[in-house]
């Protein structure tokens, strides 16, 4: 059967071709697309719970092998990479939110990215990455001004930075009262984290108290008053605010690394050191959290408290993997002739 199109005459079953092929070539990338997006809600599902590392990473590059343009797959990925400090995740954040600069949490998650950067630049370099990042964090606050994390990490860049990239002590203060607005807890924690860069010890403090006041079942306060008070000389306040944490939320793993820092440090409890410093390892950590790489030195001075020298080096062989310039497991090494 011939169709009539202008001049042309084409035949029915070209034209049906022609018209179908592109439902074809759908219905042929369907099971892909679902096969990806069944692996994104797999790695989306680990990094929730932030364990098995090794499997989710994995999964998203496979993801990305399969469909290089997935941002949200160079997202997870970066968000990984910056959990453990890896050098790989600008890379990967800027991929992400190159190819979807309308997300809120990608922008932020290149200017958490480029701030490990920061101390081994040079003065220069340094200075271009602070507008970087102020620029990344900005516009994350610009797409989602109700993003928390967003705008505590602008905070906390307008107070440590300086006014020639931007910074400015009144800038921060704007931003932590925009958070207190969205959440109390979190804007005392905006206070108290401006407070801490100008080391106003005292001023942190009560705010951390404050964010306690307002709110006696957040269990990350307690912690964050309690190195307050291990910054201020103050130890002896502090194992009890660790305790706490767990007793207000027995899933707040920071917690359990506070109390096995004080059986550590006071050499009591060792073997309870030992038992919640691997509960601490079992999940990675979430930002402003003990590192991975603390936790492991930790737990070899745990070991080598308890004449367990062979396990001490492996934990800070483990520390260094993780984080290779990390001095306290590089001294730990040393002195032990390794």
């Amino acid at each position: 059967m011939l169709l009539k199109k202008g001049n042309l005459y084409m035949n029915y079953s070209s034209f049906r071709r022609i018209c179908f092929a592109p439902i074809l070539v759908a219905g042929l990338s369907l099971p892909l697309l679902q096969a990806q997006s069944s692996s994104l809600d797999k790695a989306r599902s680990l990094i929730q719970a932030r364990t098995s590392t090794d499997e989710a990473k994995s999964i998203l590059q496979q993801a990305i092998a399969a469909d290089g343009k997935n941002g949200e797959a160079h997202f997870l990925l970066g968000e990984i990479l910056y959990a453990f400090g890896d050098s790989k995740c600008p890379d990967e954040a800027q991929k992400a939110a190159t190819l979807d600069d309308s997300k809120s949490d990608y922008h932020l998650l290149l200017g958490n990215c480029l701030s490990l950067q920061v101390d081994s630049a040079g003065m220069f370099k340094k200075m271009s990455l602070a507008r970087q990042m102020k620029t990344e964090f900005e516009r994350a606050v610009a797409e989602d001004p109700k993003n928390i994390p967003a705008r505590a990490a602008l905070t906390e860049f307008y107070a440590g930075a300086p006014s020639i990239v931007g910074g400015g002590t009144g800038k921060a203060v704007d931003q932590a009262k925009q958070i207190g607005a969205l959440d109390p807890v979190e804007g005392h924690y905006a206070m108290a984290a401006i407070d801490l860069n100008d080391k106003k010890y005292a001023e942190a403090e009560q705010e951390y108290k404050a964010a306690i006041t307002a709110d006696p079942k957040r269990a990350r306060s307690y912690m964050k008053l309690a190195f307050v008070y291990i910054v201020e000389k103050k130890d002896s306040e502090a194992p009890a605010l660790f305790k706490h944490s767990v007793e207000v939320d027995a899933n707040y793993l920071p917690g359990y690394f506070g109390v096995a820092r004080s059986d550590l440090l006071s050499g009591q409890n060792l073997d309870e050191a030992e038992r919640f410093f691997k509960k601490y390892l079992t999940r990675w950590p979430e930002e402003g959290d003990p590192s991975w790489a603390n936790a492991h030195w930790r737990l070899g001075q745990v070991y080598e408290k308890q004449g367990k020298r062979d396990l001490a080096v492996a934990e800070w062989q483990a520390a260094l993997k993780l984080t290779p310039t990390y001095k306290p497991a590089q001294d730990s090494l040393k002195a032990a002739g390794k």
